[in-house]
Parts: structure tokens; sequence; C-alpha cells
């Protein structure tokens, strides 16, 4: 599949330029600029074998989205639904633009912060680095998964793995088909070998895309370990606090409003639900401040 990066250079300048020369023949890169870029790495503009156009346009207020959002159109225009299109900005106002063309059918585009890849300078460091931490971040999130997914726990990866994606830059279409993927591997016993395998099928730089859901997958280890620390702590803390049965009897409730809101005044409210003496409330609210102090509210 051929792909074109347009950058808007005033927004990402040589940062989102540093992996151009891992490009492949099929990935095509038109420049956005105007003629207060002088900084542009020279080196870039003549690099061998990368197909890099430039485009200066007047240096005024939105002059350089316009004409980038333009190009695009123009792009779409020529090669249709059969290339992949990436604005390479930081600017998330490109984003309602991408939502609208996502809309109308062009579903391969999306917004990164800098073209993706390694630069041809980083190599060396990036794999040597990468050969030795590789399996450790893998062990992290394969022990991290290694329970039985059920309905719900499925639906919590799912909306996780979506959030993550798409503030990547993914579209909501690639979005749906990658968390598809995981969410079919998450009991496997090899669950991140079933994933890149299936990447692998489905993307040409399924390398890159297997890197993000591995970042994913780590954020929501770790969010979970949260979780769990929290659970545990909360189900001590009652343990040593409330022992009367009036408590005892709501154990699992209590638990899971301390745990699931995240505000002081959630909390409360959710305790005068499951109990309607206003005195039992008032006696549980006060002797869990501990446990709240840091949520927002009174």
């Amino acid at each position: 599949m051929e792909t074109f990066y347009l950058v808007d250079f005033e927004n990402v300048h040589n940062e989102g330029l540093e992996n151009i020369d891992s490009l492949k023949q099929t990935e095509h890169v038109h420049i956005f600029s105007t003629e207060n870029a002088k900084n542009i790495r020279m080196d870039i503009v003549f690099s061998k074998g990368i197909d890099i156009k430039g485009h200066i346009v007047p240096a005024r207020k939105q002059s350089l989205d316009m004409h980038l959002v333009s190009y695009l159109g123009h792009l779409l225009g020529i090669h249709g639904k059969q290339c992949s299109y990436v604005i390479v900005s930081k600017d998330t106002d490109y984003d309602n633009i991408i939502k609208f063309w996502i809309e109308e059918g062009y579903t391969n585009i999306s917004r990164k912060q800098k073209i993706p890849g390694t630069s041809a300078n980083q190599k060396k460091t990036v794999q040597s680095v990468a050969a030795a931490t590789t399996q450790t971040a893998n062990s992290k999130i394969s022990a991290g998964l290694s329970y039985d997914f059920s309905g719900d726990d499925k639906c919590e990866l799912n909306v996780f793995m979506q959030h993550g994606l798409i503030a990547m830059g993914y579209s909501g279409n690639d979005a749906n088909r990658i968390c598809k993927y995981v969410v079919a591997h998450c009991n496997d016993e090899r669950m991140l070998s079933g994933i890149h395998n299936d990447l692998k099928e489905e993307y040409d730089n399924y390398l890159e895309t297997y890197e993000d859901v591995k970042t994913i997958l780590g954020k929501f280890v770790l969010s979970k370990s949260k979780i769990a620390k929290r659970e545990s702590q909360v189900r001590s803390f009652f343990g040593q606090h409330f022992r009367k049965k009036i408590y005892v009897d709501n154990k699992e409730e209590i638990v899971r409003i301390i745990i699931n809101a995240q505000t002081k005044q959630k909390i409360n409210n959710d305790l005068m639900k499951l109990y309607s003496n206003g005195n039992v409330v008032k006696h549980i609210y006060q002797t869990i401040q501990p446990l709240i102090k840091d949520m927002p509210g009174k």
C-alpha cells in the first residue's frame, strides 16, 4: 500500500522527520513550511531514494494548515481509498478533518507526531537497546495478563486499547480491527505471538503497530496492577475497622464503592443508596477518610 505523509513542519520541525531515512519506496513525503522555516535539515532534502516534495506557503495565520488540508483532498482525489495518508503534526485540530474523511469512507487516514520508523543514525543504538529490553517488556505483559478474561475483562481491555490507539493517531476503523485481534488472543498462552502474527497478515508496517499495541498493553497491565493494589489496601482497611454485621453484610458493595469512585461526593452518594440510615453512612464516610483523602471533593 502506498503511503503519503503530509508534514506540518512549522509544528513538528526536524523532530518529526528524524525517521525519514527508514522509509520505503512506497512511502512519499510532502513537507509543508513557510519562508520562515530556515532550519530544515539539508540531508533530508537531498536524501537519495526517498520521494520528498517541499511546499512553501505564505506565512499567514492558519495558512499552512489550510494548504496542507487542501493538498490532502488533492491526493485523495488522485489516489483514492487504496492508499494510506498520514498527517504529521502535534496539532489535534487536524483530527476533525481526519474524522470527516473517515466518515466519507476514507478510513486509511491518521495523524502522528512524527514519521514512523527508525532513523538511520539511531538504528544500531535502538536495536541494541531493544534486544536487551524486549524480552523483559514481553514478560511483564504476559505475566500481567496471565488470567482468564471474562466478558467484562474483554470489554475493559477493548475499551482501553481503543482509547490508546486513537490517542496515538490510529483511525477508528484501524483501532477496531486491531482491538479485534487483541481480544481474540487475550486468553491464549502465547497471546503476544498471536497478535503479532495477525498484524503481520494485515499491515505492511506491522512491526510499528505491534510495538504500539505492546505499549498500550503495558499501560493496561500497570493500570490493573494499581487497581489490584488499591483493592488489597481497601479490603485490609475494611477488615480492621468494620467488624459489625451491618457493615460485613455489605462488605463487597462498600469495597466496590470505594474502589470505583473518582470523587468523595460519589462515595457519599453511593453509600446513601446502599443504606437508608444517615448515621451509618456518616460513620462509614468518616472512618474511611484515610483511604480517600487524596480524592477531589470535601
